[in-house]
């Protein structure tokens, strides 16, 4: 599944923590990584570009192409202009890519209104999956395991949040090919929003009909020969992912998302992007195909 991947850099520390983070995907039969770097131009204070400065990008660049040449990868460069979201999206599409793995600051909602937030919109709009983890998250682990035995150990036990939509097939999907990446254990998890219940009948009815399709996810996913645990709970959405993800100790969350707007987003919520700000481990975004 991750033969191929484009990983966005602003040459960062971060950046170059979520790039050491992405060669780990080596022992999962990765082969090509293409960075990107888009300028963004809506920021520059000077435009075009001195030839002076976009030399000294696309000197960073090849030296991080050549360093992953050397540890065995086929490396490739993007130096793109523009909205450095729109371009990355622009630049996954057609290419077949496995994915695109990105770091986020974790920023809460009115930040990334005011402020703007890559990786959550490359996450809300990618045709492809995004694998995504918070840059505080790698700066920790980093102190006490290399980065990459810590991307291994992202694959061993799933937790899959479930709300019986065709996009919610789609992560179900990809969980399934995750099974390649060492992936023995699957947690399948619904939640009754409880904001959406008047009452208590109601509530009890959902639970049931959450038993019962969790039960037929959970055969789906046993015939592929995962272990699998269900959970049904009525509660805050957010609240109880994050909650069973520290309980049954899921080193990745993988979510579909239905993909809103952050205007939305800002009215109505959107539970995966919630999960990507505030999780303390990666998190694997998918859309439906």
């Amino acid at each position: 599944m991750f033969k191929k991947i484009l990983v966005p850099t602003d040459f960062t520390d971060e950046a170059d923590r979520v790039l050491t983070f992405a060669k780990g995907l080596k022992a999962f039969g990765l082969r090509e990584i293409t960075l990107v770097h888009v300028v963004d131009v809506g920021r520059a204070v000077v435009w075009p570009l001195p030839g002076s400065l976009s030399g000294a990008i696309e000197g960073k660049l090849e030296e991080r192409r050549e360093q992953l040449e050397s540890e065995g990868f086929v490396a490739k460069t993007l130096l793109l202009e523009g909205r450095p979201s729109d371009e990355v999206l622009k630049a996954a599409v057609g290419h077949k890519y496995s994915m695109i793995v990105t770091g986020s600051h974790g920023k809460r909602l009115i930040e990334e209104i005011l402020l703007g937030s890559v990786s959550e919109a490359i996450s809300r709009e990618s045709k492809i999956p995004v694998l995504v983890v918070r840059y505080d998250v790698l700066r920790d682990i980093e102190r006490g395991k290399p980065l990459e035995q810590y991307t291994v150990e992202t694959f061993r036990k799933v937790l899959v949040p479930n709300d019986f939509s065709s996009v919610s097939n789609e992560a179900l999907d990809v969980v399934k090919k995750l099974k390649k990446a060492g992936v023995k254990e699957v947690v399948t998890l619904h939640i009754v929003d409880v904001k959406r219940l008047e009452t208590e009948r109601e509530k009890t009815e959902q639970l049931e009909v959450c038993n019962a399709g969790t039960s037929r996810v959970a055969a789906r996913l046993e015939k592929q020969g995962f272990k699998v645990e269900s959970i049904c709970r009525a509660g805050d959405p957010l609240t109880e992912i994050l909650s069973a993800a520290d309980e049954v100790n899921a080193s990745l969350i993988v979510m579909g998302s239905h993909g809103k707007s952050v205007l939305k987003e800002w009215l109505v919520g959107s539970v995966s992007l919630n999960v990507i700000r505030t999780a303390d481990r990666p998190a694997l975004v998918v859309h439906q195909a």
